[in-house]
């Protein structure tokens, strides 16, 4: 009775989180995982972040993301970022932290992806993707030392057919 009972959490807590998670990613594109940081007005969120992608994942590298939003624009943070500096085969979901009240501004920049290992014959059979993340709760907010903020991006892959 436990063990069916254990079971059924499982199925309602962990599956659908795992479902949610790889939200979105599009179809024919694997879910490699979310690069993230929170901050606050007295601390900025200002690191590079990395994330492994899964072992022996493929990128198909014909595929070049066409759009990206690296920014808010908020609170007077920029960021030069373009589409065709994302590496081929993978798809950015960037977002972050904003409200009308703390005016978060969120960026990211600086992407790179680097193989880690390969195997007997060469052949890459991991990556690391890493970039810049950063968010800041600027002075111009209502009540900036009670704020926070976050940036989060969703490293999707297209796999190679």
């Amino acid at each position: 009775m436990i063990r069916g009972i254990t079971y059924l959490l499982v199925l309602v807590f962990f599956i659908p989180g795992r479902s949610l998670a790889q939200g979105n990613c599009p179809e024919g594109f694997g879910h490699a995982g979310t690069l993230s940081g929170t901050g606050s007005f007295m601390t900025p969120f200002d690191q590079r972040v990395t994330l492994r992608l899964p072992e022996n994942a493929t990128l198909d590298e014909s595929f070049q993301q066409k759009k990206l939003q690296p920014t808010n624009g908020k609170g007077g943070v920029q960021s030069k970022m373009r589409p065709s500096d994302v590496p081929k085969g993978l798809l950015l979901v960037v977002y972050g932290q904003s409200d009308k009240v703390y005016e978060q501004g969120w960026a990211i920049s600086d992407p790179e992806l680097k193989v880690v290992e390969r195997d007997e014959h060469g052949k890459v059979s991991q990556y690391e993707f890493g970039m810049k993340l950063f968010c800041k709760v600027p002075e111009s907010g209502a009540n900036p030392q009670f704020g926070s903020c976050s940036v989060y991006v969703e490293v999707c892959y297209k796999r190679r057919p």
